[in-house]
């Protein structure tokens, strides 16, 4: 037989592991700094090709 449970719950957000919050923000962080750095290095690297070109560009006339 199974019985009802009539009791209220005193909160309204669920019990959240600490551990696992704090895994799940340490996961999100760090993809968050492998994005930024990916980013910078995106921006780096166009901005050496601009200069080689400009270079280029210079050599040639």
């Amino acid at each position: 037989m199974v019985e009802c449970c009539n009791r209220k719950r005193l909160t309204l957000t669920p019990y959240y592991d600490p551990v696992f919050v704090e895994m799940v923000m340490n996961k999100v962080l760090s993809d968050l700094n492998l994005f930024e750095e990916e980013l910078v290095k995106a921006e780096e690297e166009e901005k050496r090709r601009l200069e080689e070109e400009k270079r280029r560009k210079e050599e040639e006339d």
